[in-house]
């Protein structure tokens, strides 16, 4: 059937399959991680950057998961530099990153603006990598708390997936409210089955 295909047609097949392949290989520059990171980076690199920077971090290793490395930047004071997020989580299995989380929101934030700014983020990644899924929302009223948060995703190749968090507390007591929201890389590629 190949050889009764007109040459043109022949020559977009080739194409469609070369391009469905380069896509599968490049699918996670789509979603490669922020703060000059990539997949599979070991622990030194943001380590060293935080030393740069002098910035605080805090290395967890869990007795229950020892292949797994957790560890938090944030700044003594503000933001981390030249960005709005005040603190940077790195995870990495067997010394491969495979999960970057950026953090916003830092304490003494008005919680309007948090939930702007999050809508802002949220329609940047929608133009950028297509509709987010809505993941999970939850509404919990305990004493005197008021919690709240939801969170969207978006898979652009199976394994890669980027997720968004907003979550907000309200203390009706005291009545202080405060939000924050995360957003989350993640290469479970990286991780062998």
């Amino acid at each position: 059937m190949f050889n009764a295909m007109s040459g043109l047609t022949k020559f977009f097949i080739c194409c469609l399959i070369v391009s469905g392949v380069a896509s599968k290989s490049n699918g996670q520059a789509l979603l490669a991680p922020p703060f000059g990171l990539q997949w599979g980076d070991t622990p030194d690199k943001i380590l060293d950057w935080a030393a740069d920077k002098k910035l605080n971090v805090t290395v967890k290793i869990p007795g229950a998961s020892p292949e797994l490395r957790i560890i938090r930047v944030e700044s003594a004071s503000g933001t981390l530099p030249q960005h709005q997020a005040y603190a940077l989580e790195t995870r990495y299995h067997h010394g491969k990153l495979f999960e970057v989380t950026v953090h916003y929101g830092a304490p003494g934030i008005d919680p309007k603006r948090m939930e702007a700014d999050f809508n802002e983020l949220k329609s940047a990644l929608t133009n950028k990598h297509g509709i987010l899924s809505p993941n999970n929302k939850q509404d919990k009223n305990e004493g005197g708390f008021i919690r709240k948060s939801v969170s969207y995703h978006v898979e652009p190749v199976k394994g890669l997936m980027l997720l968004l968090v907003f979550s907000q507390l309200e203390d009706t007591v005291r009545g202080k409210h405060s939000a924050r929201f995360s957003l989350i890389y993640r290469n479970q590629n990286i991780i062998p089955k």
